[in-house]
């Protein structure tokens, strides 16, 4: 319609008829850029919105796991150092051959950790973290993801020991198996508990089994080093978790 009119003017040599459809061909044109664009903007605002709610459900999920290992691996630091001192003094858990054989078992459980990252690395992975029009929140994603994890922490987090493979492989099947059964309980995946429970044998075999633990000669080193590589962890996802806190509270403000 436009362009017909445009050559009946030219053909008629009316000028200013000609400058008025130019002018109204380009306010169109840029209009229409402009609503594109702007089409574009929202589109883009509104994919930015769901990566960071589903980031908001990653870092809820983060910080629940991680209160749930620093619970889970205190108590394996409690059981932990009572088996040591043991082995150092002799004295036994609440005068318990039983409890103290319990506190040696229970030491050895490993619950590894590492964050959920599936929703950053798709952004990072498919070029989008431009979706995230602010600086500061990409930086603080880049803190929790990239230099909260790396492979010192992995290795921290993610560590078997070999004080697990010494003293399960010098433990009766009758206590592992009771352990197992009353000592141990896991709901779900995302939850694991140690428990007390009742001794499957005499207090003169626990001794007995005491005693075995007391003759490896790698066993209260290898105790040490596991101990100490649970504290390291707890304080690691202390870390972790006031990252996560932070970002969740500047997520409130940026989640529309």
């Amino acid at each position: 319609m436009i362009l017909r009119r445009v050559i009946q003017h030219v053909k008629k040599q009316e000028w200013t008829a000609i400058w008025i459809d130019l002018v109204i061909v380009v306010v169109g044109v840029f209009i229409g850029i402009q609503v594109s664009n702007w089409n574009a903007a929202r589109a883009d605002d509104v994919r930015a919105q769901a990566y960071l709610l589903r980031i908001q459900g990653n870092l809820n999920t983060d910080i629940q796991n991680m209160e749930r290992r620093k619970v889970y691996w205190t108590q394996v630091i409690d059981y932990g150092n009572n088996a040591i001192n043991y082995l150092e003094t002799g004295e036994l858990v609440d005068g318990s051959a039983w409890k103290t054989v319990l506190a040696f078992y229970q030491a050895s459980q490993l619950w590894p950790w590492a964050t959920i990252d599936t929703t950053y690395q798709e952004l990072r992975n498919g070029g989008e973290l431009g979706l995230i029009k602010d600086e500061r929140m990409r930086t603080a994603l880049a803190q929790y993801y990239i230099e909260g994890s790396g492979d010192d922490v992995d290795y921290i987090l993610a560590f078997q020991p070999e004080y697990r493979k010494i003293v399960r492989g010098l433990t009766p099947t009758i206590v592992s198996n009771q352990i197992w059964e009353k000592c141990f309980e896991l709901p779900n995946a995302s939850e694991q508990y140690l428990l007390d429970c009742e001794s499957p044998m005499s207090e003169a075999e626990a001794q007995t089994v005491l005693d075995n633990y007391r003759k490896d000669p790698k066993l209260l080193s290898e105790l040490r080093f596991w101990v100490t590589n649970q504290e390291v962890a707890i304080k690691v996802v202390e870390n972790t978790r006031n990252l996560g806190r932070a970002m969740l509270e500047r997520m409130d403000n940026a989640v529309k």
